[in-house]
Order: C-alpha cells, then sequence, then structure tokens
C-alpha cells in the first residue's frame, strides 16, 4: 500500500476490497464507510471515491466532517470488529466465526471456532520440532532475553510461510479488517504444568530505547489476537486483570483485544497474562498485528 503523507493513504488493496464488499452486505451505509477509512487514515477524496465504486453509485455519500481524519493511520480495525445490530457473527470463505461475548472499551472480542480442531492439531505438529524457550524484549536494549516471567516454549513462523499459515492468516485479516502483512508471524507458544506469563503489555513504550527500535519494522503493535490450539483440563486462562475478565482456553476459540485509542494514545486497561497451567498442558498461536505493514528487520 502506497501512503501520500500529506494527504492519507490512497492506494487499494484486496484487503480493503474484502472488507468493503463484507461490510456493504452486512448493510453499512455509504458514510459510515467513509468515516472508518478515515479513522484509518485513508484520503478522503480516496476513500470517498472508492466507497462510492464498491457500492455501485447506489447510494449518495455526504461530505464527512473536517475533523473526522485521525492524525495517524488506525486501520480499518476498529469497523471490521463492529458488525452491524444483530449480527453475532463474522464470515469468510463459508466459515462462520461466532463472536462470544464483546467489550466496547477496550475492544476485547471472543471469537468461537476461528479454527477447526483439525487445523489446531496441525499447527502444533508444525511447531514440535521448533519449540525454543520464549524470550522477551529488552526494554533497554531491544535484545531478546529470557526472564522468569515467561516460561513457555515458542516456534515463530514468517508469514505465509507454509500453505495452512496462509489460509490462517487470511483468515484473520477477513475477521480483523487488517491486512496480513501488518501481522507479524505467527507465534506456536506451548506451556507446561505451572507454566505461566505473568501480566505485561503487547504495545511498545516508545520511551524505552530499546522497544523504539521495534517501531521501525511496521509501527506500533495496535492489537492482538491469541488463538487457542488445545483445551487445558485446568488453568492456562488469559486473564485481564484491569478488567476483571478471565478467558478460558478453549480449543479452536480466540480472544482479538486491541490497544490503540482513537487519540493515538495506547490503552493500559489491556494489561494481560497467561494464568498458571494448572493440570495439563497449553497450546495456543498468537498473532500481534501493527499499525503498517511490519518487516522482519529494521
Amino acid at each position: 500500500m502506497t501512503r501520500d503523507t500529506r494527504a492519507g493513504y490512497a492506494a487499494s488493496s484486496p484487503e480493503l476490497e474484502q472488507w468493503l464488499a463484507r461490510h456493504i452486505e452486512q448493510g453499512f451505509d455509504a458514510e459510515s464507510l467513509v468515516l472508518s477509512m478515515l479513522r484509518s487514515g485513508y484520503d478522503a477524496t480516496f476513500a470517498r471515491d472508492t466507497v462510492n465504486g464498491a457500492l455501485g453509485h447506489r447510494a449518495p455519500v455526504r461530505q464527512p466532517p473536517a475533523a473526522a481524519p485521525a492524525p495517524a493511520r488506525q486501520p480499518v480495525l476498529q469497523a471490521a470488529t463492529s458488525p452491524v445490530a444483530g449480527s453475532n457473527v463474522f464470515r469468510h470463505e463459508g466459515r462462520e466465526i461466532p463472536i462470544l461475548f464483546a467489550l466496547e472499551a477496550p475492544r476485547v472480542l471472543l471469537l468461537q471456532n476461528l479454527l477447526d480442531g483439525t487445523e489446531c492439531d496441525a499447527l502444533i505438529s508444525l511447531a514440535r520440532d521448533r519449540l525454543h524457550r520464549s524470550p522477551v524484549v529488552n526494554p533497554d536494549t531491544g535484545a531478546e532475553n529470557l526472564i522468569d516471567a515467561r516460561t513457555s516454549m515458542g516456534a515463530m513462523f514468517q508469514v505465509g510461510e507454509h500453505a495452512l499459515i496462509e489460509r490462517i492468516e487470511a483468515r484473520i485479516a477477513a475477521v480483523t479488517g487488517l491486512p496480513a502483512d501488518h501481522g507479524e508471524g505467527l507465534q506456536i507458544l506451548n506451556y507446561k504444568p505451572g507454566g505461566e506469563y505473568q501480566p505485561h503489555f503487547d504495545f511498545f513504550n516508545p520511551q524505552r530505547p530499546g522497544e523504539a527500535r521495534q517501531l521501525r519494522v511496521g509501527g506500533q503493535r495496535i492489537a492482538t489476537l491469541v488463538i487457542y490450539l488445545n483445551s487445558p483440563p485446568a488453568g492456562g486462562a488469559t486473564a485481564f486483570p484491569k478488567l476483571g475478565l478471565e478467558v478460558a482456553p478453549v480449543k479452536g476459540n480466540a480472544v482479538f483485544f486491541s490497544y490503540k485509542l482513537p487519540d493515538g494514545g495506547l490503552d493500559d486497561r489491556t494489561l494481560h497474562a497467561g494464568l498458571p497451567v494448572e493440570s495439563g498442558e497449553k497450546w495456543i498461536a498468537t498473532k500481534w498485528l501493527r499499525e503498517l505493514p511490519y518487516r522482519s528487520k529494521g
């Protein structure tokens, strides 16, 4: 996607076309679609022309208010994770993905059956032979270090590395409305009994030099999707301590949460943790989503 830094993004993509088609089908009107694109940083004229083209000029698009464009690009994530009233599912290539619950602020969704059992098992099989102790980014140096707060084993995959991963990434893009190239590589994590990840944020602190380095390869992280690849007998929930919320790990389900605020700030209510696994083991797949196309190296 190209960008005019003075006016905003002004290039189409397959993901944008799919997003428009899906939301037109769901009943969004022209003005709502244009405003969503403006909040995502698209150029106003490009947004109006693109929406008019997608609608086949069936509905007039009113001039949006001058204050509507966001100061920095925020992808169409917010609108794509807000189906019209009465719609409780996302749909992608014949698959229905029910929404089990939704919070508005911060935006948190629990999705049922994002993956089927066969896909979950296949991801675990792909990861088994490349598991290593999971590091975290040192906030001062940017180096990846091992710490006691994170005890999982992990396997990182490149975007589109495998046909299965490419298919899942397309599904994630359809649900979030964010192009696949805005996602970091899928990370498969395994927690043994007692394994946990203590409370933390997924976004980067630009005031810390080590974390600021991460912003050069795709901008800030704006949302996370955690997919549960198995159902541990006990423990292993994803907890949001500031929300009083715990999400039980159920095979095939996924929890999505976004932390980029409309004013460009970061929502600290998305503090979260992987609670200790009490029985059995836990497998998850994590997808971190960026505000810009992601490059694995700066």
